[in-house]
């Protein structure tokens, strides 16, 4: 195999690690500005999907105008989200303001392992790697980083509010940018590809993680657990991180039964039967529903999840699986980038998205 070491060719690849080291810099370090921005978008997209639904109702037989279809669907999703702070927010503060007790059934629960620390020789490690777990202040710290989204709350809205201005003009900018109709029509079609992809696995995963959620907060009150409605807030929000999400919101519920009920077995009973509702959900209702819309290697997608996370931390998570898909669809479209994309494709196939138009 022949390697092209060429002066042209190496200075491109200089170039590339250039751009892409500027750009995980600028991630780093401007994230306090751009996480804002991303979250808007977010809300934005969740606009746009509510009044999809809102323009089919109709009065008199007529559809509501489009203005009064976006100042609807603004109210509600706002009123939603904030709604959903107000929840979690007032369960996190009930939580610390019965730490003691929680603390006293801790100590009981120690005791009671301490009992069987002379039979087993692990159960003392166990029991130290408990007695250091800080929990009163990791549940500070989510309280505050709570508050924090709040405080950026006014900012998020700020940014939503002109995206729904810019996206009065966005198509005559498109126009205006390409003057040609091919490749007006190309990336037209790229802009369509990425809309029906972020669409369809955003609305499957929030089905999903919605039903997960619904299922778990029925078995958590069953269980007698406390705050089922925040544990099924937290399984519905983890759900969206592939492959570690599950597993995570399956042991936080299961580890404060522990705190609740000063026994061993509450957490079993809780990490098998949320574990189960995974399961299910995840390996067959999920696949029917997705279907072969994401062609993503498993293996680019935890790297992406890493990748993510580690510069952005839950919403870096939420947001790796598009962020991919997105890549590989505009590397699909482009002779010098489609090795790119066949790459961080599952089976190397692109058919799903390959399309006959020319390059623009």
């Amino acid at each position: 195999m022949n390697t092209d070491l060429s002066s042209e060719n190496l200075k491109k690849a200089a170039y590339w690690i250039i751009i892409l080291t500027g750009f995980v810099v600028a991630l780093i370090y401007f994230r306090s500005f751009l996480e804002p921005i991303v979250l808007a978008l977010l809300v934005w997209y969740l606009i746009r999907t509510t009044r999809k639904y809102i323009a089919k109702l109709s009065i008199n037989g007529r559809a509501l105008p489009h203005w009064l279809q976006r100042v609807v669907a603004f109210v509600l999703t706002i009123s939603f989200i904030y709604g959903i702070y107000q929840i979690i927010s007032v369960n996190i503060a009930l939580i610390i303001e019965n730490a003691d007790t929680y603390d006293d059934n801790l100590q009981l629960f120690l005791e009671r392992m301490h009992v069987f620390s002379e039979r087993y020789d692990f159960l003392p490690n166990v029991e130290e790697a408990i007695e250091r777990i800080d929990y009163q202040a990791i549940l500070g710290t989510t309280f505050s980083s709570l508050s924090v989204v709040l405080g950026n709350f006014t900012l998020v809205i700020v940014y939503v509010i002109f995206f729904l201005i810019e996206e009065n003009y966005l198509d005559k900018k498109l126009m205006n940018m390409f003057q040609k109709e091919g490749s007006r029509k190309s990336v037209a079609d790229i802009f369509d590809r990425i809309s029906r992809s972020v669409n369809k696995y955003f609305t499957v995963k929030t089905e999903v993680s919605l039903l997960t959620g619904i299922v778990s907060y029925i078995l958590l009150r069953i269980l007698g657990v406390d705050f089922p409605v925040l544990w099924a807030f937290i399984i519905f929000v983890l759900n969206y991180i592939p492959y570690v999400g599950s597993l995570v919101a399956t042991l936080l519920p299961a580890i404060f039964s522990i705190f609740q009920f000063a026994s061993f077995w509450p957490f079993v009973y809780v990490l098998v039967t949320v574990e189960v509702v995974q399961i299910i959900i995840g390996n067959y209702v999920e696949p029917k529903l997705m279907g072969r819309t994401l062609n993503l290697s498993p293996l680019v997608v935890i790297i992406a999840l890493s990748f993510w996370g580690s510069i952005w931390g839950i919403l870096g998570m939420i947001l790796s699986v598009p962020l991919i898909s997105i890549l590989v669809i505009i590397s699909a479209q482009f002779p010098s980038t489609r090795g790119i994309a066949i790459m961080l494709s599952e089976n190397g196939s692109l058919r799903d998205i390959e399309h006959d138009e020319d390059e623009i």
